[in-house]
């Protein structure tokens, strides 16, 4: 049982790092955050390095399946943001943007519309490691919400997160976005 639960845990890592498309040579000196960026022409491929939206300014992240059993990851910016996503992909018709995640990146489609819903998705060729990615963006969701706490004095997770099971902890945390985080912060403190 054991040498089979090694072996998932293994496969699912290498699946989850195979997939990544595109390193990112030219900002290999500056660790680009997880996020969505615009994609350049020329050169070819370049990811202009200033974010459009980052993980931390997502919310509603689910994993999504189609027809045929492949998965993706669907999800909203936060309403701080949408107005910046309408504009942004509004000023990108006709152009690509890439999902950017540890330097890599891992999707970049092309922009049709002006989307004004903050909706997008992250899909990945074959659907390889699709569960291991929405995993680390909830993690790294979570995270950049424990540290905002933290860097203000306050306790992660009070008593009432201890209690809730697994599922009901996403939940919040995917619901909240950093934005609102702060702004619960800076409320608190005056």
């Amino acid at each position: 049982m054991k040498v089979l639960l090694f072996i998932i845990t293994f496969l699912s890592v290498f699946t989850f790092s195979s997939y990544h498309q595109k390193s990112m040579p030219d900002v290999a000196d500056k660790k680009m955050e997880n996020g969505w960026y615009y994609i350049a022409d020329e050169p070819k491929d370049y990811v202009i390095p200033t974010p459009i939206v980052t993980v931390k300014e997502f919310v509603a992240l689910r994993l999504d399946s189609d027809f045929y059993g492949m998965y993706s990851i669907v999800g909203q910016v936060c309403r701080s943001k949408r107005q910046a996503w309408a504009d942004a992909t509004e000023r990108w018709i006709g152009k690509r943007i890439g999902f950017v995640f540890n330097d890599s990146l891992i999707t970049s489609p092309q922009v049709n519309m002006r989307i004004e819903s903050g909706a997008f998705q992250i899909t990945i060729p074959q659907g390889r490691g699709v569960r291991s990615l929405y995993q680390s963006l909830m993690k790294e969701k979570e995270d950049s919400i424990d540290a905002l706490f933290k860097m203000n004095g306050w306790e992660k997770d009070t008593l009432f997160l201890h209690r809730t099971n697994l599922a009901s902890r996403d939940s919040l945390i995917n619901a909240l976005d950093y934005g609102e985080a702060d702004a619960i912060v800076r409320g608190f403190e005056k």
